[in-house]
């Protein structure tokens, strides 16, 4: 169980750092100029979405699936604890502002 912990709590710090670069729009860009994060990774699209909103959800979804089983076996990190939920609560953010500054 040390390996699925481990990953949970490299998941939520990889993503706790793009959920902060999110708002700074010298990384994410202005509405058509493009952020850092555009030139760095070109223009790849899954399903229509930039890579990056894609990696959030999914991660998302990998952290919510790992962090149940492991909150259940290790009641005793609350720290990670504290962290698997604080991201559930930026996820929630992150989809609003997605929602607002993507779709328009």
């Amino acid at each position: 169980m040390r390996a699925i912990g481990w990953i949970l709590r490299g998941l939520l710090a990889l993503n706790f750092a793009l959920f902060l670069l999110t708002f700074i729009p010298a990384f994410s860009g202005i509405g058509p100029r493009p952020g850092l994060a555009d030139r760095l990774w070109g223009d790849h699209t899954f399903g229509g979405w930039r890579a990056d909103v894609a990696w959030k959800c999914a991660s998302t979804i990998l952290i919510f699936a790992a962090g149940v089983r492991w909150i259940k076996e290790n009641r005793s990190a609350m720290l990670t604890i504290i962290a698997y939920r604080l991201w559930l609560a930026c996820f929630l953010i992150y989809l609003g502002y997605i929602v607002i500054h993507m779709l328009g």
